[in-house]
Formats: structure tokens, sequence, C-alpha cells
């Protein structure tokens, strides 16, 4: 749906599609793990810890026990392997045998029991390592003069056994003393990869290291996944501020790192508007969410914002939990794409008219009213900019842009299920007998519900081709209640089932 105050137009199916990222894999069977790194550069740490392996990236534990042989393929990028266990941090050794091939990757470092380096460089070598500890390098035996082990650093602190770089290591040793990469520590952490102008290979391995652990950040999941967009790549990272960028490489500048740093921790890549953008005033939230606080501007996106006052009425804790109030004028946002979240920093700068009101959402608001309740507006804002990545709107116009006009036009059912996480069922039509009966169930249950109008609807109360949230419904009267998104002040919409059917086409609902 796709009506504003100005103008009508037609409906839109809005598809999703999944996007992949790249991350070493292992899998375990017939006593054989196989470990298979990616076309970046890896970094394969093993650690056993109470019988139970670990592997640096990889979700999955492997029991100890039922692993005879450990088989890892390399492929592209200068990757690091380490199967010292004890430096890793664990408090048991690999006790089984281990072949290690290196496929198409320009080096790989590794880290054996003992304190022991071997480089492999270029691709079709092959080192293996008996269950006793004797290595060998192309079918040559690998000896050293002083077998005795390096000292081991602190191996209850995770960077220094796992970061290359002195000073990234050093400053991630200090910031982790507490168990947790915070924000601001991983903020940290990408400004000091700038050390000399330019973020080396070394460093964005690190970087990337830390990011795939996701361990490190405890409860914060969107820090590691800000930081993901940051050192492993986005879609959107083509542009900031209507300027090209791209995804970092080695030998990206220092500059690049801090626009990547402000787009997806400090929300200063805004997205083109009419108007002037102007720093908001007001709080969050006044007295928590409620569908009442909707009020849609000159913008299309009936269908989005109906969707929050649905959720906001049914259950108005996915809404304050999708707002995370970072503290220095920014909210990180959070939607999810197939039901896996996904984040996006806004500030408080919204776009306003001549005489300082607000354009979209929270329509007509002055932007200086300290009484403003803003999560309206700044979750609109976002969904504009994670629009940008490229999987909000596939297939459709606007896909991909950050801009408040690509948001116009779409799907109830989409709306709610990228703001609620939950799978919904979409286009059950108005038409029929048991459609009533769908409704009275779906309602019954608690599920979240918008209706949408038809291009001419028989009664002037109901907007053509517009969403309508469903605030109520009467089992006496057999009546439903509808909210128009364009605010209270229009009224509510109350009807039974035959006046139903002669103005909206069908309902979409959270499954």
């Amino acid at each position: 749906m796709n009506n504003s105050r100005s103008t009508h137009r037609s409906l839109h199916y809005e598809p999703l599609e999944p996007r992949e990222m790249m991350a070493v894999s292992a899998t375990l069977k017939g006593g054989i793990l196989k470990v298979k790194g990616t076309k970046h550069s890896d970094r394969v740490y093993f650690r056993q810890n109470s019988g139970i392996i670990a592997i640096s990236g990889v979700n999955k534990r492997f029991a100890a026990d039922q692993v005879k042989s450990i088989l890892i393929s390399l492929s592209k990028g200068n990757d690091t392997v380490s199967f010292d266990s004890l430096n890793n941090g664990g408090t048991q050794t690999l006790a089984e045998s281990i072949t290690l091939t290196s496929n198409k990757n320009e080096m790989a470092l590794v880290h054996l029991a003992g304190g022991h380096d071997v480089t492999l460089n270029g691709a079709g070598h092959e080192l293996t390592i008996a269950i006793n500890g004797l290595a060998a390098l192309d079918g040559q035996a690998l000896s050293w003069n002083d077998p005795s082990p390096q000292p081991s650093p602190d191996p209850t602190n995770w960077f220094d056994s796992h970061v290359i770089d002195t000073a990234l290591r050093s400053l991630g040793h200090t910031l982790y003393s507490d168990g947790r990469i915070d924000r601001s520590d991983m903020i940290a952490l990408l400004r000091n990869s700038e050390d000399d102008g330019t973020i080396d290979s070394t460093e964005l391995t690190d970087l990337r290291a830390i990011v795939s652990d996701t361990a490190l950040f405890a409860a914060s999941d969107y820090v590691w996944i800000l930081s993901s967009y940051i050192v492993s790549g986005n879609t959107a990272n083509a542009n900031y501020q209507g300027q090209a960028l791209v995804n970092l490489t080695p030998g990206s500048t220092d500059a690049q790192m801090e626009k990547l740093i402000d787009k997806w921790f400090l929300g200063l890549d805004r997205p083109v508007a009419d108007g002037a953008y102007r720093q908001v005033s007001g709080s969050l939230f006044v007295g928590g969410p409620a569908y009442t606080d909707i009020h849609q501007g000159e913008l299309g996106d009936c269908y989005f914002v109906s969707s929050l006052a649905e959720t906001a009425l049914k259950d108005p804790s996915i809404i304050s939990n999708m707002f995370i109030v970072n503290g220095d004028g920014t909210y990180t946002v959070r939607f999810y794409e197939l039901g896996t979240a996904q984040y996006v920093t806004v500030d408080s700068y919204l776009p306003t008219s001549a005489g300082g009101q607000l354009m979209y959402a929270d329509y007509g608001a002055l932007y200086n009213d300290v009484n403003n309740e803003l999560w309206t507006a700044l979750a609109e804002k976002a969904y504009v900019q994670m629009n940008e990545m490229g999987w909000l709107r596939s297939g459709l116009t606007g896909n991909g842009q950050n801009a408040y006009s690509a948001i116009e036009g779409g799907y109830i059912y989409v709306a709610l299920g990228q703001i609620t996480g939950h799978s919904t069922l979409p286009f059950t039509s108005t038409a029929g007998a048991t459609s009533l009966t769908s409704f009275v169930n779906a309602y019954n249950q608690g599920k979240l519900i918008g209706f949408a109008s038809m291009f001419a609807p028989s009664s002037p109360q109901v907007v053509g081709s517009h969403a309508y949230a469903v605030v109520g419904y009467d089992a006496t009267n057999q009546t439903i209640t509808l909210f128009n998104p364009w605010g209270i002040e229009y009224g509510l919409v109350t009807m039974d089932w035959s006046q139903i059917q002669s103005n909206f086409f069908y309902f979409d609902q959270a499954a």
C-alpha cells in the first residue's frame, strides 16, 4: 500500500532475499573433522576445554572423543591457523592427527604447540601433524633446534592469543579486561587500525577475527553485526552521503574507515529527503509506544506505519526493544531479514518543512518542541537507511536506495515480518464466508492484523489503496474497528463484515 495525504498509488509486491556472509565452516563425519576456509584471509584457532573442541569463527562445538583426525583445506587469502590450544585459551592440548592443505591461498602461517611456527608460501602444500606431535611439510620432517616452549600469553584474555597486530592486541587486552567488547570499545579498536593512515592486511585480518568471535560481545549482538558491516563488507558500503564508497580492503585509508564508522555507528549517512534536516527535540518514548502515536506524513508508506501501529497496540515490547539508546544522540534500530536481526543507526536529525515541521512520520510536529515523541519518525528513518542494504524491497523500484521516496509502496505482511521477526500470512481475501472466521480466529489468538483497502471503496470513511491497523473487534455485533495511520484525529472506522467486504480487498496477519 502506498497512500499518503497527497497521493494514491497502486499495490506492489515486495519479496525478500537472503544475504550470505562468507565464514569458515566445519563438519564432523565418521570421526573426521573437516574444516574449510573461505576466499578471504581467515583466522582459524583451535582450543580444547573439558573434552570439547572449539574453532574460532565456527558456532558449532565438537566432542574430542568423537574426533579421530582433523583435515583443513585453505582457500584464498593470507590465512593464520593455530593448533596451539593452550595459547588459544584452552586447557587441554589437541590429540588428533592433523592434515592441512593450502589451495589458492597466498600464504598460511601455522602455529603449532610448543611455540613453533610453520609458513606455507603459496598453494599446493601439505602440512601433517601426527598424534605424537611430529610435523612434516610436503613429506619432509620438521625439527627445531630449540624445542623449549615459548612464554604463553594470558590464557584468560582472548586478544593475547588471537590478535597479531601489536597495537590492536594491546588495546584489545585492556578493553576486554571486563570480559566484554561494547560499542565504544569496538569504535576504539576500529580507529586504532588507522594508526599509520591505512588499514594493512594484518590489521584487517585481526578486526575480522574479532568480529567473527561473537562471544566477545556478550549480549550486545548489534555491536558485532554493525562491525561486520564495516570490516567484512556490506552492499550499502557502496555509497556514503551521496558519494561513492567501497568495502574495506588491505590498504584502505583512515578516511574510509571513518566514513564507515560514521555510517554504521553514528548515523551520519542520512537519507535523501525533501525539506531540510534539523535536530529534533523530544524523547524516544512518552508513556511508552502506542498506536495513537502514528501520524503518517507526506510519504506513501502506509503499509509500514500501519504495521508499526498494529505492533505498538498488540505487542509494545517489540517496539521498545527495537531501539537501543546509545547516549550520544544516536539510536540503533533493529529490523528482521527473514527472521534474522539486522541493525542500522540513526541520529535525531529529521526532514522538516520551511516552517520547522516534520514532513514524514510524526507529521506536523515542530522540530524544537521538547514534548515530541520520536520513535515513529526514527523507525521510519531507520527503515529508509536499512533499504540501502538491498534486501528490504528486492525487485521493487527504489530497492537499495537511501532515500525516503524509495520506500513508497509495499505490503503489510512484509513490513509486519520485518518489524517483528515473525512469519506472516498474506492476502486473506475478504470474499467468502470463511474469511470472517479466519479473521476472528487470528484476532482471538492475538495476531497482528492489517487490512488493505480497495482502489475505490464504497464508504467515504475509507481511503482508497490504503493500509489500516486492526484495533478492536466486537464479538457481539461482529464489528471490526480500524485505525487510519494518518492519525487518530481522523477517527476510527468501525464496520461489520459485509461493509468490510465492500471496502477492503484482503487482510494480512502474523502467522
